[in-house]
């Protein structure tokens, strides 16, 4: 059970979590991350619609 909350230290280091001033929980931590992975998605997302394909 240790490795599974270290993961959730490491995860919980690695999103950004701007004015959040408690440690977040297990289900917050997994819907930041969620919500990160669909920002960075869309973000690349619209960089390559801006990109021409050969």
């Amino acid at each position: 059970m240790s490795g599974l909350n270290e993961a959730f230290d490491r995860l919980r280091e690695v999103i950004p979590c701007i004015g959040i001033e408690h440690k977040l929980s297990k289900f917050e931590t997994l819907q930041m991350a969620q919500t990160y992975i669909h920002s960075l998605r869309d973000l690349l997302d619209s960089a390559n619609s801006g990109c021409i394909q050969r």
